[in-house]
């Protein structure tokens, strides 16, 4: 029977993955949250909250797996130290490979090597020492992606693992897994995502520089460090076409523009409240 490893990405989607895991009555072996230093603090306190619940219903504890073979302590430290910024602001998915997936990759390695001798592999045909070939049976990696993104394609499987994507076995949109959320008692997570991250859309580079300005701050410095360094020759900033400091501006600008007021009372508008 293979193993089963979830990735917990920390949003929405992988905490009803492990809800639905449950209700199911279906336990995996490991679950795998790979921390690249720059997620947002709703998502570390999530992340401590799920690990509780994990332990509570009898799941194992959530593993936090990172990136150790750098130089660099996090994603936002190799940006600078590069003078460059993440991987998607250039139209790449580098900077999840690397700091994500690559990590969660290893780990599952070494794990099968530590617990799973049995079901190696090996070339012993070969003249020299025997050449690992793969596992049997291969691991089954389940990932979080719900029933309407199916443009978000699948994970090919390799010899070491087989992905599985349950939350579209069970025909889970994303109101099906805040509903799940809800369900378990557990608070619905904010997006999960490095706090830089150049995906984010407008409105959510705004809320962070209204909700947490020193993280925004942060990721200001990293678009100044890139533009200094001379590492921006494409793009203008973490918005691609656009830069996060541009934005606010703009945004403080408008509001400059059309001060909060309230309007007079009006007789014929009073509803007796």
């Amino acid at each position: 029977m293979r193993k089963t490893a979830v990735s917990f990405g920390g949003g929405v989607n992988s905490t009803a993955l492990l809800v639905g895991l449950h209700e199911r009555g279906q336990r995996p072996d490991l679950i795998l949250f790979a921390d690249t230093g720059g997620e947002k603090p709703e998502t570390y306190k999530h992340l401590a909250i799920m690990r509780h619940w994990c332990l509570s219903n009898g799941f194992p504890e959530i593993t936090v797996v990172r990136y150790h073979e750098s130089k660099h302590a996090s994603l936002e430290q190799e940006c600078l130290n590069n003078g460059t910024l993440p991987s998607k602001a250039f139209g790449y998915a580098g900077c999840s490979v690397k700091w994500k997936r690559q990590p969660m990759d290893k780990f599952l390695h070494a794990w099968v090597e530590r617990h799973e001798p049995s079901i190696r592999i090996y070339d012993d045909t070969s003249a020299k020492a025997p050449k690992l070939l793969g596992y049997s049976p291969r691991i089954e990696r389940l990932i979080g992606l719900h029933f309407g993104e199916w443009k978000r394609g699948k994970i090919a499987d390799t010899e070491h693992f087989v992905y599985r994507y349950p939350l579209r076995e069970w025909e889970w949109e994303q109101a099906d897994c805040q509903a799940a959320c809800e369900r378990a008692g557990i608070r619905v997570p904010v997006k999960s995502a490095c706090f830089y991250c150049p995906a984010n859309r407008k409105p959510e580079v705004l809320a962070l520089a209204k909700t947490h300005p020193k993280l925004f701050a942060r990721a200001v410095e990293m678009e100044h460090n890139a533009q200094e360094c001379g590492g921006l020759q494409v793009v203008k900033g973490l918005g691609r076409h656009w830069t996060w400091e541009d934005l606010a501006a703009a945004d403080a600008a408008q509001l400059r523009a059309f001060p909060d007021g309230q309007a007079p009372l009006c007789d014929a508008c009073f509803d007796g409240d």
